[in-house]
């Protein structure tokens, strides 16, 4: 241990566990010095004080620092989703450019401020200074994690982590779609072409459970048409991979989908079943999604149409593509089935993921209430086996790509690897 001297300014110098700290003490008083030294060792010991490369990244501005973090968390998320086999430079790209976009106001807000300098209070009014300009208070969170994430990779989080907070978010409760909301969704999303993948997709989804990452992965070859079942080979997490059965209404959108194929001429086993489209079709590469199509089609589903005697589904327009995942949960712990069984077909490994998945819907509340009356009278709830079942909806698929019977018997004829 040693302390001196520069420009009026005390310094020390120590080892702790074979890491070197040369740090500035900011103080002209010797024995303030002293003590600030022994603070700076203990933390060393407890391995809360940056040294070596965190030590210059920590002295560096908020916007330098970043300059240097942001490409080491791109490599780092690169290596992390390629040990778990999940590869793809499009979702990696999506990250670093949304880590990207949150780091600009940061860097803007803390101008010439170095990270070490940063306090709570600096963050507190951060976040006042986000949400007075309008932004959700998601994003502002988003925003200060990142923050804290660099702070952390300087070790400097832990002197301000217990005095920041993030803002707390209005969640707003989720209630499933009712069978009429739910054919008038399937049945809109069949009423353009430029909607069909959209349309399929959402088919597949509310009746397997499959997440949007694992349809765009979807290979010819995973089917297994004898059967009608569908393998889950790489998924969110590494307990997703599964074989799901696939009912009448997903098995009419692996035949429109296949139709589809063979007539652009990219069928193949090791091809994408949702393969590129734009700028130019290439089955041997995913699709990023069908997000454009999807909002358009629930904002034309929420709409009212006097003529067609259609009234208007407003919370359609809010309706996310991921409710369909709900609502087969849903659907499922309403028809009785096993827990179990209900987790295995998502993909859930903790049982409570499966509990949180699950919204009752006020019809099924309201049934379940009623049989607490000693006389229970018949329901008038409005549940029933209707809905989007394939004699209403799925042929209704575009006259273009709508498969005949002989296209379906073909499907079945896929050959399984």
């Amino acid at each position: 241990m040693s302390l001196w001297k520069r420009a009026g300014w005390w310094w020390c110098d120590f080892t702790v566990n074979g890491s070197r700290y040369r740090l500035p003490l900011e103080t002209t008083d010797q024995r303030e010095a002293k003590g600030l030294e022994k603070e700076k060792i203990a933390k060393a010991t407890q391995g809360t004080l940056a040294a070596g490369n965190l030590a210059a990244l920590a002295r560096l501005s908020v916007d330098e620092a970043f300059a240097r973090f942001l490409p080491q968390r791109e490599a780092e998320i690169h290596i992390k989703r390629l040990s778990r086999g999940m590869e793809d430079p499009r979702t990696e790209a999506a990250y670093a450019k949304s880590e990207s976009s949150h780091a600009k106001p940061l860097k803007a807000f803390f101008k010439g401020k170095r990270l070490r300098q940063l306090t709570a209070a600096d963050l507190q009014a951060y976040q006042s200074h986000r949400m007075g300009e309008g932004k959700a208070a998601k994003t502002v969170n988003h925003e200060t994690k990142l923050l804290l994430q660099l702070l952390k990779r300087a070790k400097l989080l832990g002197r301000i982590h217990d005095d920041v907070q993030l803002l707390p978010l209005n969640s707003e409760p989720r209630q499933m779609l009712t069978p009429a909301e739910k054919q008038r969704v399937f049945q809109t999303a069949s009423m353009r072409p430029e909607w069909v993948t959209a349309y399929c997709a959402a088919l597949l989804t509310a009746n397997t459970s499959m997440r949007p990452v694992e349809l765009r992965r979807l290979l010819w070859r995973d089917l297994d048409p004898e059967n009608r079942l569908v393998t889950i080979r790489k998924s969110k997490t590494d307990g997703s991979s599964r074989i799901i059965p696939l009912n009448d209404e997903a098995w009419s959108a692996i035949a429109a989908l296949k139709t589809r194929a063979d007539k652009a001429q990219v069928y193949g086993l090791e091809y994408y079943i949702f393969h590129r489209q734009f700028p130019k079709i290439d089955p041997t590469q995913p699709m990023s999604n069908w997000r454009t199509a999807w909002r358009s089609l629930r904002k034309e589903a929420a709409k009212e149409d006097q003529d067609a005697g259609r009234e208007a589904m407003p919370r359609l327009a809010r309706l996310r593509y991921y409710d369909l995942r709900h609502q087969f949960v849903t659907e499922l712990c309403e028809a009785g089935t096993p827990e179990g069984v209900i987790r295995e077909l998502a993909g859930h490994v903790d049982p409570a993921m499966t509990r949180h998945y699950s919204h009752p819907r006020l019809a099924a509340k309201r049934e379940a209430v009623e049989l607490l009356s000693a006389v229970k009278a018949s329901p008038q709830t409005g549940v029933s086996g209707g809905g989007y079942v394939t004699k209403h909806v799925t042929k209704a698929l575009p006259a273009e790509i709508l498969p005949a019977q002989d296209d379906l018997e073909a499907v079945s004829k896929i050959p399984v690897t």
